[in-house]
């Protein structure tokens, strides 16, 4: 009632300030009458939307108004001890309410379906079981009366309870679950290790149903490493065991499975998890390493793993011979010796040395001279020097922008760029001999002295050198409004640096060496990649070119990441092709596991008040759920603006 009484006196206002609009403010018109009206009728009709009144249907009992919502989700095919399962049960119950006139919805992470057909419901398959939105589903559809058919192993309990008392449904729960025993994986976890040698700790999460105790498995690629018996932990919990790991057989990324084992276990998707690991340093990566850590690490090397598409490792030197890997606290590990850094530095695709001083290592010195590419940001004049660009000591004060950008190969990276504004660099040196540098950015001091470089590049006969000539970047990526800026001007050195070979194509790799289950395989792809294949091919095949073999087969263009949709679970292998080259191949996975057994059978309970919401709101389809208000509404403003133009209104 109270509902009612605000919509009508708020309706009530809207045609009075519609009248008064037409008949006091505006001129006098022969339609004003009619133009009040249609304006009138809108903000009703748009009044009505927002209060979501509903219409009510014609004939009571029509299959529309029921519904019997089938759970879909893999856990429905668990098997029982007996070899029954709760699908057969509730498909079999389904048929039933069919042919009383009940309309067949299955659900899973969605709802779909329109009835069971000939053939009767597909197999389960969703890889959850969320009954909330097809609640919400079936009440905009105007849907009375619902049976919910499931082994009621619901993964959104809260959403469904706030379901059940929002919406004007009537819903009835037959479980199916039976006495399933079961045991899964939840997760693996295996940290990187620096360096092959010394033990790993992985830590195996484990799930049960039924059974006092696992056995749990892990295998490093296909050979077995560690077994433990543990406690099974009581239904719908879950419990982490740390298993200890022995050295790895090799270097590189190594994929490692943990596999749990139950008695009677009647679910075995669940079974295995699979987890990959860097051991020792990866060839072709992104490695930075900072002698003097500061601010600029921390925005430097995500933005070029991003707009490179390398694997990136970075390392902060702590101390004299200690280096501590960049990361989150949990995964970083002891700090390494100067020697793992070296040989981690020594094949990298890129190399970025930050820091670069007096102060450093002879060691350091020698990277500095490396062929290949590299990002050399010293600190001072000795630093200069072994960048290559003898220098006298940096030059403090505030250094903003040129506004003015030079010819240079980064010129259309930075093109359209406002630089004026950005926070100022400081520390800048000044090259001793001015014109061997080429400036692809300029800096200025005080925003009105004469132009500095702040980035050289050059080209070198065993490679390409970006030096950074002053200080301070980072706080442009620090800035909201100089985030783009500072994207772009790395984006434009990076693409120079990857320009003249094909480094960029080895990029193209999956964004997670584990897929989850139901989730598009989405693929890092450098922006500067062209003329790129990328071809997918299932672990067990040895040729590219058979049919049966090559899942995906698509362009791999530098437009950004890309997706090749959904794939089965499983082990994969991919190859990117530049012309008829393999260029680069690796290997993923999809999981096959789920964390559908995990929660307990427990049959919802809506909020106190839900029946009376029932009883209270009538049944029908939400008035926002039709077209003809929003066509409605678009046809009266339409044709109030032509009547306006008409009568001579502005």
């Amino acid at each position: 009632m109270i509902r009612w009484s605000l919509f009508l006196i708020l309706a009530a206002t809207l045609v009075a300030s519609a009248l008064w609009v037409y008949l006091r403010v505006e001129l006098a018109v022969p339609w004003a009458r009619r133009l009040a009206a249609a304006r009138a009728l809108a903000l009703v009709l748009i009044l009505a939307l927002l209060f979501d009144f509903q219409l009510p249907l014609a004939g009571e009992g029509a299959a529309s108004e029921r519904w019997v919502l089938l759970d879909a989700s893999l856990s429905m095919g668990a098997t029982s001890p007996d070899g029954s399962s709760a699908w057969a049960s509730a498909s079999a119950r389904a048929a039933e309410l069919e042919d009383d006139g009940w309309l067949v919805v299955t659900f899973g992470a969605t709802a779909a379906g329109d009835g069971l057909g000939d053939e009767g419901p597909p197999r389960p398959a969703e890889a959850a079981s969320l009954l909330a939105p097809a609640l919400r589903r079936a009440a905009e559809a105007g849907v009375r009366t619902i049976r919910v058919l499931s082994d009621l192993r619901l993964e959104d309990q809260v959403e469904v309870r706030a379901a059940l008392a929002a919406h004007p449904l009537e819903v009835g729960f037959e479980g199916f679950a039976g006495s399933v025993v079961n045991a899964g994986v939840s997760a693996l976890d295996v940290p990187d290790l620096a360096r092959p040698e010394g033990s790993v700790t992985a830590e195996v999460e484990v799930h049960a149903t039924g059974g006092d105790s696992l056995m749990v498995r892990v295998f490093e690629e296909d050979r077995p490493v560690a077994q433990v018996r543990v406690g099974a932990p009581s239904p719908g919990l879950r419990s982490r065991v740390a298993v200890e790991l022995p050295t790895p057989a090799a270097a590189g990324r190594v994929r490692y499975t943990a596999s749990v084992t139950l008695d009677g276990d009647g679910f075995p998707s669940d079974d295995v998890a699979v987890r990959y690991a860097s051991v020792g340093h990866e060839e072709g990566a992104l490695v930075l390493i900072s002698f003097r850590p500061d601010w600029e690490p921390r925005y430097l090397l995500p933005v070029l793993q991003e707009v490179t598409g390398l694997t990136a490792r970075g390392y902060l030197r702590v101390a004299l011979d200690a280096f501590v890997p960049m990361g989150r606290a949990l995964d970083r590990g002891a700090p390494l010796d100067s020697a793992t850094v070296r040989r981690a530095a020594g094949e990298a695709a890129v190399l970025v040395l930050h820091g670069l001083g007096g102060n450093v290592d002879g060691w350091a010195g020698t990277l500095a001279a490396r062929s290949g590419k590299s990002i050399l940001v010293p600190t001072d004049g000795p630093g200069a020097e072994l960048a290559g660009i003898p220098s006298g000591e940096p030059q403090g004060g505030e250094w903003y922008a040129s506004a003015d950008v030079p010819t240079s190969p980064i010129a259309g990276a930075l093109s359209g760029l406002t630089l004026q504004g950005l926070p100022p660099l400081t520390d800048v040196l000044l090259p001793v001999d001015p014109a061997r540098v080429r400036g692809a950015l300029l800096v200025r001091l005080r925003g009105a002295g004469a132009p500095e470089a702040a980035i050289h590049l050059e080209a070198r006969e065993d490679g390409r050198a970006a030096v950074v000539l002053a200080s301070g970047l980072w706080r442009w990526a620090a800035r909201e409004d100089g985030r783009e800026a500072y994207r772009r001007v790395w984006s434009g050195v990076a693409g120079w640096l990857l320009a003249d070979q094909s480094v960029s194509a080895t990029a193209v790799r999956p964004t997670s060496w584990v897929v989850a289950r139901e989730e598009p395989v989405t693929w890092s792809v450098p922006a500067d990649s062209t003329e790129l294949r990328l071809v997918v091919i299932s672990s067990d095949s040895v040729a590219v070119g058979a049919a049966d073999s090559v899942v995906v087969d698509a362009e791999a263009a530098g437009s950004g990441p890309i997706s090749t949709g959904v794939l089965p679970p499983g082990s994969y292998r991919y190859r990117v092709f530049s012309a008829a080259a393999v260029v680069t191949e690796g290997r993923f996975d999809v999981a096959a596991a789920t964390d559908e057994m995990v929660p307990v059978a427990v049959e919802p309970a809506a909020a106190e008040g839900a029946s009376t919401l029932v009883a209270a709101r009538p049944a029908g389809r939400p008035l926002r759920t039709r077209p003809w208000p929003y066509l409605l509404v678009m046809a009266l403003l339409c044709g109030e603006w032509i009547g306006r133009r008409r009568s001579g209104l502005r």
